[in-house]
């Protein structure tokens, strides 16, 4: 996924999110609000997992011994 996609649904979900929340702080009924808290806390989780796929995964270290086989004499 392109990087200026993933940012579009992030900002989307965020934007959701905001919603619930708001909706959440008028809510008049305890289960509601509980079930409203709920998706915006999904909505959060959601676009921090787009905005982990935007960024590219960590370089492995440049010349590290760990994976090197011994040679047998």
């Amino acid at each position: 996924m392109s990087q200026a996609l993933s940012s579009l649904v992030s900002s989307r979900c965020r934007r959701a999110a905001s919603a619930c929340g708001i909706f959440a702080a008028n809510a008049i009924s305890p289960t509601d609000r509980s079930l409203l808290l709920r998706m915006q806390r999904s909505w959060l989780a959601r676009a921090d997992c787009e905005e982990s796929l935007r960024d590219p995964p960590p370089n492995p270290p440049a010349r590290s011994i760990a994976l090197v086989v011994p040679k047998l004499a």
